[in-house]
């Protein structure tokens, strides 16, 4: 089974000062101010919810969460890769999970927050219908074996103070939609 090392505050609070900055987002239900302690935890994640779901990926990989600007459409993408937007002078990427495993794309807004990860090479934008921020989860199981949607890109499950979460295995996610973006 995969565990994930505990959230470094220095990282934690970082991620959350990102959050807090955009208005609205610290203090709203399911947004946490401080990493969640659950008895025993030994795992913190970045949490989001797509596709009427609780997903989580590791919180290691987030630089930022930002409010979504201006996205502009690229010519001959594939519709889980949403377009670009500009951040800090920089073009990035914004991936749409949804889009990438086969659902209806993630509804976006002027409210709409984006969390900026960092994996390997890659560094992207992935749209959420929203974010939770840092959540901690006990007792990981395996996930079941669908194999298909997201299910193929899931690490592991689990249980927080709110639900059932799954761990979303982001790196090999990122490299599949690279994968399929790209023309053989």
């Amino acid at each position: 089974m995969r565990t994930w090392a505990p959230c470094p505050l220095d990282a934690a609070r970082a991620i959350l000062r990102g959050m807090e900055s955009s208005e609205g987002v610290a203090g709203a239900p399911g947004v946490v101010s401080e990493p969640v302690r659950d008895g025993g935890a030994d795992t913190c994640l970045f949490g989001l919810r797509i596709l009427g779901g609780r997903y989580a990926f590791a919180a290691s990989l987030v630089t930022e969460v930002v409010r979504l600007g201006p996205i502009t459409r690229l010519p001959a993408a594939p519709s889980f890769l949403r377009g670009v937007f500009t951040h800090r002078g920089e073009v990035v990427p914004v991936l749409d999970i949804a889009s990438l495993v086969g659902k209806a794309p993630v509804v976006t807004g002027p409210s709409t927050r984006t969390a900026i990860v960092r994996s390997g090479p890659w560094h992207l934008a992935i749209v959420a219908d929203a974010v939770d921020g840092l959540v901690d989860i006990v007792n990981l199981e395996p996930p079941l074996a669908d194999g298909g949607g997201i299910s193929a890109f899931l690490a592991a499950v689990g249980r927080d103070s709110l639900g059932s979460i799954a761990v979303i295995d982001l790196p090999r996610l990122i490299e599949a939609a690279r994968k399929r973006s790209v023309p053989a």
